[in-house]
């Protein structure tokens, strides 16, 4: 039986909104606390929660080999991938950050035919990913995009990066051993890596409360309850109903929202050049996504599908 059609809408808009607005409280967090910890309390406290979702719903039992698992795709999607956002977080605009993501499709593709996971892309996805590496560069070699400032574009190769070892791990999420249980699995990731993002954020940047306002304190919440939770939920019942390119499309609607969001709460600048990047890469993204039906589109860590059972 088909679900009804207000809460596809409902899950869609939350994808959309929830996670195009994460790039700016995620700025909003960094200014009083520092970015690993951010990141870190963002997913060590969901990944808790939809851990023990999991096993309230599955007794499977949880290996040593599991647990090095996760902790593997663990360190590529939150350590490497959100550490680098987090950290960027503090040089570039929230909008400019959310494009700067949306490559993950670009480089999931790229990845895919290098490891030869999927047959030769065709023109229409040569073209596209040649045309978004184009707009990628204008975003991040031209200093009016950044402010001329060689840190923002610095922290802009991070976040490059991020979306790398994001694409690289979705890639080989479905070889990974893993639980049953998507709930399990993704919360052991989480888990893991927010637990490294912690332990790292107390060796080398410990949180001080001097600075913290209600601010930091709501845009911390809002990451981990709206953003990790809400967020993931709606994904997973989309996963279950909405053929995955549909689903995919949050990938070009997200910066679209962190734009806008960013120019309208921060005061973020949206200068002509950054408006042409974002179409071609855009343009690009979306041009993949929706020639690429029969491939993993880029997801939250884990691409089995969802069981019925374990919907929003």
């Amino acid at each position: 039986m088909s679900p009804p059609l207000w809460r596809i809408g409902l899950a869609f808009t939350a994808i959309y909104l929830i996670w195009g607005s994460t790039f700016l409280a995620t700025r909003f967090a960094v200014q009083a606390l520092p970015p690993f910890f951010v990141a870190g309390f963002r997913f060590f406290l969901g990944g808790l929660i939809l851990f023990l979702l999991g096993r309230a719903r599955s007794s499977e039992p949880l290996t040593r080999a599991h647990w090095l698992a996760a902790a593997k795709l663990g360190i590529l999607f939150f350590v490497i991938c959100h550490g680098a956002v987090s950290w960027a977080a503090k040089h570039v605009p929230s909008g400019v950050a959310a494009l700067l993501m949306a490559s993950i499709a670009l480089w999931t593709a790229v990845v895919e035919r290098l490891l030869q996971t999927q047959t030769r892309p065709g023109a229409r996805v040569l073209f596209s990913l040649a045309g978004g590496f184009v707009g990628l560069a204008i975003l991040v070699l031209k200093p009016e995009s950044l402010a001329g400032s060689t840190q923002a574009q610095t922290a802009s190769l991070a976040v490059l990066g991020g979306a790398l070892t994001w694409a690289v791990a979705t890639v080989l999420s479905p070889r990974t051993l893993r639980p049953q249980s998507n709930f399990t699995s993704a919360g052991m990731q989480m888990l893991c890596g927010g637990g490294i993002l912690l332990l790292g954020s107390a060796l080398f940047t410990p949180p001080s409360l001097d600075r913290v306002t209600s601010v930091t304190v709501g845009a911390l919440a809002y990451l981990t309850i709206v953003g990790a939770l809400i967020g993931f939920l709606s994904y997973t019942y989309l996963l279950q109903h909405v053929p995955p390119t549909k689903v995919a499309t949050y990938a070009y609607v997200n910066p679209v929202v962190a734009l806008l969001l960013g120019w309208a709460l921060a005061g973020e600048t949206i200068s002509a050049q950054s408006l042409v990047a974002s179409l071609v890469v855009l343009a690009a993204v979306a041009n993949i996504v929706l020639s690429r039906s029969s491939a993993v589109p880029p997801r939250w860590p884990n691409s089995r599908p969802v069981p019925a059972e374990q919907g929003a």
